[in-house]
């Protein structure tokens, strides 16, 4: 299945372009000057990425791999150089300040660009000029989370220049097959670069992980919607989830087991809201943590989300999740479509609409001590058909042979 993208789509979503966009049309032309002269330089040249400060999604596990096992491998990572992540990442080796000139030239001439978000130094500058068939670089999608909606954005139309689609689990990779319209091939089951290090974790006793994701209607000018809330801290997603944060039943758990809480929400929704608001005294922001997004996970008891494809990373770890869906029909509506998986028949974890609900079924996981049954490692073992430590490996065999 796919759709074709018109001149409307474009004025659409100019809606959502910054003055960063329009700046970055300095670094691309110098770029542009000077990309025909380094073709040869960056020709075997595999870059990689994930968002401009991050380095620790599978981006960060598949560079690591290739710097560490495979060193004769031209590969170079992408990354804000004043971010946190930096310093990890700087010791590997062969690294680029995100959106610098640097960053363009590879982007024009690298061999391949690798990204668990997106490699482009402008997502929207190179979104329209590879639409427009303007570019073609040659990309490797290593994805962020595992695909169970019918998200438009990684239509193959939306990304006409996917060298290769990695999926992480059996049931996405045949529906990410049947849906989104990309060439034979394409659709790659490597399983995820970091679920690599998912094999070796400690837990912290009683620590758990909240973290909702975000929506589109809150975020983006362009998904503003007249039924559905604009002003965030009056919204229905903003209230629900201070409703639970703030409840006496949760409160009540904490002090009962020695809960430590860790919140931390999705990275488009963070400068948005008021977290010390939002998250009671007794609750953790998760910004306070040294540890990254994947340290915190492999150290909590279980996961409680609404939406975040990350609980599939809990999942993995064969640890308990809990959804809080107070707002599933506008979700669906306005953010995405239902996919292959459903939160209401699954034996990962309960669907909540209400607080009391949500801290019933805390509450139960919490009086078993965490222990998940056997459907859930007999859906465990449907889903992860690969389950070992050698998906960076099956990646870059896949990369060499092409």
């Amino acid at each position: 299945m796919s759709k074709g993208l018109g001149i409307r789509y474009h004025i659409h979503k100019i809606k959502d372009v910054q003055v960063k966009d329009a700046l970055s049309v300095f670094p691309m032309t110098a770029a542009l000057a000077v990309s025909v002269l380094s073709k040869e330089k960056y020709k075997d040249t595999w870059a990689v990425c994930e968002r401009a400060g991050e380095a620790c999604d599978n981006g960060y596990h598949f560079y690591k791999y290739c710097r560490t096992v495979h060193p004769g491998q031209p590969c170079c990572y992408v990354i804000d150089t004043n971010c946190r992540d930096y310093e990890k990442v700087k010791g590997f080796g062969n690294t680029v300040r995100f959106g610098s000139i640097e960053h363009w030239i590879l982007y024009f001439n690298a061999r391949y660009l690798i990204s668990s978000q997106s490699f482009k130094p402008n997502g929207y500058v190179c979104t329209l000029f590879e639409r427009l068939g303007l570019f073609k670089p040659s990309h490797v999608f290593l994805q962020h989370g595992i695909t169970i909606n019918k998200a438009d954005f990684i239509l193959a139309s939306h990304r006409p220049n996917t060298k290769y689609f990695i999926t992480g689990a059996k049931p996405e990779h045949e529906f990410v097959k049947s849906y989104f319209g990309y060439p034979e091939g394409t659709i790659q089951l490597t399983g995820f670069a970091r679920f690599d290090a998912l094999h070796d974790f400690k837990t912290v006793k009683n620590r758990i992980l909240i973290m909702p994701t975000w929506r589109k209607w809150l975020k983006l000018r362009s998904e503003a919607r007249t039924e559905a809330d604009r002003d965030l801290l009056s919204s229905e997603y903003y209230m629900k989830w201070k409703e639970f944060l703030h409840s006496e039943g949760l409160e009540k758990l904490i002090e009962k087991y020695h809960l430590e809480v860790i919140f931390m929400p999705h990275p488009n929704m963070r400068s948005l809201l008021n977290i010390r608001e939002l998250i009671s005294d007794h609750i953790h922001d998760a910004a306070e943590y040294a540890e990254d997004l994947q340290e915190l996970m492999k150290s909590s008891e279980m996961l409680i989300t609404d939406y975040s494809s990350v609980f599939f990373d809990m999942v993995y770890m064969k640890k308990p999740v809990l959804f809080y869906q107070f707002d599933y029909e506008k979700f669906r509506k306005h953010h995405y479509k239902e996919g292959w998986f459903r939160y209401n028949d699954t034996a990962f974890g309960s669907s909540c609409r209400k607080t009391e609900e949500l801290v019933a079924n805390l509450e139960e996981i919490l009086r078993n001590d965490y222990k998940v049954d056997a459907a859930y490692l007999k859906e465990h073992e449907k889903t992860f058909t690969l389950y070992d430590t050698s998906n960076c490996r099956r990646i870059f065999e896949l990369l060499k042979k092409s």
